[in-house]
């Protein structure tokens, strides 16, 4: 280390040396730069023009407000818009609606609309649109994925030409959240029933248009030029039907694809290549342990403490994520505006731990060095089975290292690999002890479906939690109406459960979006839309680029 920083010092004072004769007259003797040099100096400015090629699987249907699979939601939110967007830290701002206003009793939001915006064949967009599109939600509340945007929504209708009116059932912090969904031409879809609407050439008001497509192989767009935010740079979007991950990362990799979103562990082997950059993002996919309050065992708070500080997650997060993703005490991300970091904190501590159980009474080791401890009589051990999807192997990974995690402070755990489907049906059965699962949280903030006690029979409330505490902190959440008072109401409920800890937060896990050297500009992938602010992207052609070559790949597209 001493020789290699000798070795630098020398460096850079031949440098100075060297930079002070030249300023003498003594003539430079550093060799004149290549071309290829000169030109990596040059910056690059945005030109319009050009073509950008993705990949999607097949769609089953182009209408955005039913379509499930999430490549297409993608290429979809190119030629849709909603009525919000969100800014880095996941606060609603405002894209076709243009404001919006809160009646004093919190019950009705009034919505006033852009009048500028136009569909792509040249109709204006209104009122109409926006009271069709939740029309179509509401009657497709089976199949749409934007079913949650209708809760607690009981009427709306125009006010004018460019305004609406939604009543709620209460009042609904997440009502401005609920309004990120696609928004659909009345005038192209009125005449169409929801199994004829895949049929439709998609109509939209987005930065792109449908230029051509065919379900099965590959759908053409091109620039809005009447787009409300400005023209796109990039003239042209080919979208590429693929049969999966697999393929595209294949595609990628041989030069037949610009970009890829990934979430596979080990994309850094992507940044090894000169002509490759990655752009990492938070995204909603929210790690756990959740226990089964059922059973007396968990009824202990200090014991589950005392798992937490057992449990070192930021090891998990580097040896089985490979450190792509952030650590949480809450299920809020921690890029979101409301988050805090203002509670109790489980940083891995053995010795708090060990100190945890022992005020538990948990003091003495059997022969097998396991915990133990006399209740009403009857010998009791700390041992219980951890559920986990046999289908997802990092998942898996960590489940083995957190049985032997806790062996260290004398807990014994047996990790029990199931399908998922099985793992769902003994959830709704309460039939276990601990689970390691997940969340794919919804941008409405709103998480009665996993804490409060209605949600315990026949809902989402797996571990069967229970508190009144709680359901107020859940109600208190739901109603703050302003920024203000529900960023204060949102502190308290996830103080409330870090303390608490009805689950062991894990983590916040991270994907990719991978672009090659063509892609230039500002690229900030976001967790909704990882290609959102393709209006800043440009592409760029480097004079060695043989654009030939590329061409005539074949790619391997869905037959």
């Amino acid at each position: 280390m001493f020789k290699r920083l000798k070795l630098t010092l020398i460096f850079i004072s031949l440098i100075v040396l060297i930079t002070g004769c030249a300023k003498d007259g003594i003539k430079d003797t550093q060799p004149p730069k290549t071309e290829d040099e000169v030109q990596e100096e040059i910056p690059k400015e945005p030109s319009k023009g050009g073509e950008m090629v993705l990949a999607i699987r097949t769609p089953k249907t182009l209408n955005p407000l039913l379509n499930e699979e999430y490549t297409v939601d993608q290429a979809l939110k190119l030629i849709f818009d909603s009525l919000i967007d969100f800014d880095d830290t996941q606060k609603p701002i405002p894209n076709l609606a243009s404001n919006w206003k809160f009646s004093n009793d919190g019950v009705t939001v009034t919505i006033k609309l852009r009048e500028d915006v136009k569909w792509h064949d040249g109709t204006r967009f209104t009122a109409e649109d926006v009271i069709f599109s939740l029309d179509t939600i509401k009657n497709s509340l089976d199949t749409s994925p934007y079913k949650r945007c209708m809760q607690n929504v009981i009427s709306y209708k125009p006010i004018d030409e460019y305004s609406i009116k939604i009543n709620y059932n209460q009042p609904f912090s997440g009502a401005i959240y609920a309004l990120y969904f696609p928004i659909i031409p009345a005038h192209v879809y009125g005449e169409q029933n929801v199994d004829t609407m895949n049929q439709v050439n998609p109509v939209g008001t987005g930065a792109y248009q449908m230029d051509g497509y065919s379900l099965t192989k590959e759908l053409n767009l091109r620039a809005n030029s009447d787009w409300f935010k400005g023209e796109p740079y990039i003239e042209k979007i080919k979208v590429v039907v693929t049969p999966d991950e697999e393929t595209d990362l294949y595609s990628f990799d041989q030069g037949q694809l610009d970009l890829i979103g990934t979430d596979i562990v080990d994309w850094e082997k992507y940044a090894q290549k000169d002509n490759t950059q990655i752009h990492e993002y938070t995204t909603s996919h929210y790690d756990f342990i959740g226990f089964n309050f059922n059973k007396p065992l968990f009824q202990d708070k200090k014991l589950r403490k005392a798992i937490a500080y057992a449990i070192d997650r930021k090891r998990l997060l580097e040896n089985y994520y490979l450190n792509h993703g952030i650590i949480t005490e809450v299920p809020i991300n921690p890029k979101s505006w409301l988050y805090t970091e203002e509670t109790e904190r489980y940083d891995f501590n053995i010795e708090k731990s060990k100190g945890l159980l022992a005020e538990s009474g948990w003091k003495d080791l059997d022969q097998d060095g396991i915990l133990d401890k006399e209740v009403n009589g009857i010998k009791t051990s700390i041992s219980f089975n951890l559920l986990v999807a046999s289908e997802n192997p990092e998942r898996k990974e960590v489940a083995y290292e957190i049985q032997n995690m806790l062996e260290e402070v004398g807990i014994k755990i047996q990790v029990e690999e199931i399908n998922q489907e099985e793992l769902l049906n003994r959830l709704n059965s309460k039939n276990f002890d601990v689970f390691l699962g997940g969340w794919k949280l919804s941008p409405i903030p709103n998480y009665s479906f996993a804490f409060h006690s209605s949600e315990i029979e026949n809902g989402t409330n797996y571990i069967s939690y229970k508190s009144a505490v709680m359901d107020n902190l859940l109600a208190q959440t739901f109603n703050a109406i302003g920024e203000e008072k529900m960023k204060e109401e949102y502190d308290k409920l996830q103080k409330f459960i870090a303390d608490e800890l009805p689950y062991i937060s894990l983590y916040f896990r991270n994907a990719a979006l991978i672009t090659n050297e063509r892609i230039q500009g500002k690229i900030n992938p976001q967790k909704e839309f990882y290609i959102g602010n393709i209006k800043d992207w440009f592409i760029y052609e480097a004079p060695n680029t043989n654009k030939e070559e590329v061409e005539d790949k074949e790619l391997p597209i869905n037959e």
